[in-house]
């Protein structure tokens, strides 16, 4: 990497592959939920989770649980260790919170955090906003404004990612130098699409178990994550 007047920027794209290690599960493949419970999906659609709120709110719960026992791993350290050499900003869809526990400064959590509760009526949640609760009720708890039923503050199904969100991600690819997807399957958009956003010459790298459908990198390093990432943002500061 050429030496400039500032330092190269780092866009990083990362999903539950880089979770997986600390004992989160994914969602996709081999023993992934959805090949469980393919139920599962059906609840934690927007069209269908209101029927279903009990149901949804003990997933969460789970997950919620599992996130709070769960440690940050190899990966999540590299990445802190990375701005060092880097400006690096994190688009994850993880909604664990494992980046900020594990000390990243610049993260946009796409797909939310299940550390935080909001309202389910749209017009109280963009009054009122999200709150942080790390309780784990036992069923799903009424909003303190409105009383309606209160549900994680994450993306489902069927909606659309927060626009202020996804504009400071587009901006990150735009200007990264090297662009990464760590620990994805870029099935998921549009997140997925990111890369897509990179300008002519920036270094687009795949660090994953599997290999993308598209070719849409320049290298890519197949592996667990917590075990390669390490050795991969080294290389890219000896450029």
């Amino acid at each position: 990497m050429t030496a400039t007047d500032r330092r190269p920027r780092l866009a990083v794209l990362t999903g539950a592959g880089v979770s997986a290690p600390s004992g989160l599960p994914v969602y996709r493949g081999g023993d992934g939920m959805w090949d469980r419970d393919p139920d599962l999906a059906k609840t934690l659609t927007a069209a269908h989770w209101r029927g279903r709120a009990e149901q949804a709110w003990n997933h969460w719960s789970d997950l919620r649980q599992a996130a709070s026992a769960a440690l940050p791993n190899p990966a999540h350290e590299a990445l802190v260790f990375a701005e060092a050499h880097f400006d690096v900003h994190i688009a994850t869809q993880n909604i664990d919170g494992l980046h900020t526990r594990a000390g990243s400064s610049d993260i946009t959590e796409l797909h939310g955090n299940v550390f935080f509760t909001r309202c389910s009526g749209r017009a109280c949640h963009a009054r009122h906003g999200a709150w942080f609760d790390d309780a784990l009720h036992e069923t799903p708890p009424a909003c303190p404004y409105c009383g309606r039923v209160a549900r994680l503050d994450i993306v489902l199904f069927g909606e659309h990612l927060a626009a202020a969100k996804m504009r400071a991600s587009v901006e990150a690819a735009r200007g990264a130098d090297v662009w990464m997807a760590v620990g994805t399957s870029g099935t998921v958009f549009p997140a997925a699409g990111l890369a897509d956003f990179c300008e002519p010459g920036t270094l687009r790298v795949l660090v994953n178990a599997q290999p993308w459908s598209t070719s849409a990198f320049d290298r890519e390093v197949l592996g667990d994550a917590a075990a390669v990432l390490g050795d991969v943002l080294h290389d890219l500061t000896r450029r």
